[in-house]
């Protein structure tokens, strides 16, 4: 049984040597409360000890991401960057997590922490996309991470007090580091360990000034509509679904959905399906009466959607080749064609499903060169 603290709502999990470790479930949102269990933050993870990762490891956490500037995090390296039980990014905040010289300087340093849009945009698509539940981290897990966390929570619907609340609540949570930085580094501006209620308003205040709305901020980063609308429901209910782009004599299966769009077959999980192959297998049957006869080994590839408000879905994608006459109910799937890769990719409705059909294709395409060599 994990040994948690309530503290103003926020789940506080202990460790021996990790500080600052945390859940961003449990806050009012848009669409209810944010979820527990699908995201966490922390100060440095590099002094965990060995019950210190087994512990990350019964959480569930797949995904380690690391915002520290590249130097730090090869000087002091996270115990799970080699551990195979997680995937591990360094993924470095734009301008390093300098340290400030006094508030309007801090102030300027979020800024720049979110502003650059190669970095920005590495670090949200990487959120999104990396397997859940998943942690990233700075050193003190305050700054780099909080602009970061400020930015998810606010996502979500989540009140600008409460936003405030959790950014706050890591000056209490970091005791060892806040003593060791006093005894050792004495010419640090004290604004880095001393709470200011007021310093986070003020910078959403500056952000918000600056670009107008969140929308707006993530399509100067440069994440697409489709992205956007899935990272605000990244904390909603977690569903999983798998489907199958289909081949046959070099034409690709489209569907046209009862709804009115042009997507690839995918559906839920069954309780009695034996595996995710065993999904898109059964929802391409009852869909269109087609049966998979082979897999393109080993290509699969996944994408992250919202179909509403809350609800984030992970779908995984095989590559296939089917036999049989094509049979739609008329219902869910009105239609479905075979078309030409081209063709098709100018027919699905939705950018992500076109990126699975590219990825697909080349993917394809390159077994039969190699067959054909």
């Amino acid at each position: 049984m994990l040994e948690t603290d309530r503290i103003e709502g926020m789940r506080t999990i202990k460790f021996e040597n990790i500080e600052n470790f945390r859940d961003l479930g449990g806050y009012p949102c848009s669409y209810g409360e944010t979820s527990f269990g699908v995201i966490y933050r922390s100060a440095a993870l590099n002094f965990a000890s060995e019950k210190d990762v087994d512990k990350i490891a019964s959480l569930g956490i797949k995904t380690v991401l690391d915002l520290r500037d590249i130097a730090s995090s090869e000087a002091y390296p996270d115990p799970m960057k080699n551990d195979p039980r997680f995937l591990y990014f360094s993924l470095p905040v734009n301008g390093g997590g300098r340290i400030p010289t006094d508030v309007e300087d801090q102030l300027d340093s979020y800024m720049e922490m979110l502003e650059d849009p190669r970095s920005a945009r590495a670090i949200f698509k990487a959120i999104l996309a990396c397997p859940k539940p998943l942690v990233f981290h700075c050193t003190a897990g305050k700054d780099r991470t909080g602009a970061i966390s400020m930015v998810l929570l606010l996502l979500q619907g989540v009140p600008l007090e409460d936003v405030n609340a959790d950014y706050m609540l890591s000056y209490p949570l970091l005791p060892k580091m806040t003593a060791e930085t006093r005894k050792h580094r004495p010419d640090i501006a004290p604004l880095m360990a001393t709470p200011n209620l007021d310093f986070f308003p003020t910078f959403y205040e500056r952000f918000m000034d600056r670009y107008g709305s969140l929308e707006d901020y993530f399509e100067a980063i440069g994440i697409s509509d489709d992205d956007f609308k899935a990272l605000s429901s990244l904390l909603g209910k977690q569903e999983t679904s798998y489907g199958a782009v289909v081949f046959r004599e070099g034409k690709v299966l489209v569907e046209h959905m009862g709804l009115g769009h042009y997507s690839l077959p995918k559906g839920h999980v069954e309780f009695f399906d034996k595996d995710g192959k065993d999904t898109a297998r059964r929802e391409l049957f009852e869909e269109t009466d087609l049966t998979v006869s082979s897999f393109y080994e080993p290509f699969e590839t996944s994408i992250f959607y919202s179909p509403c408000p809350g609800v984030l879905k992970k779908v995984t994608f095989f590559a296939v080749e089917a036999e049989g006459e094509v049979k739609v109910d008329g219902k869910e799937v009105s239609a479905a064609y075979w078309l030409s890769p081209e063709d098709a990719y100018r027919t699905l409705s939705f950018d992500s499903d076109r990126m699975v059909l590219k990825n697909a294709v080349i993917f394809v395409q390159g077994l039969q060169e190699k067959e054909n060599a």
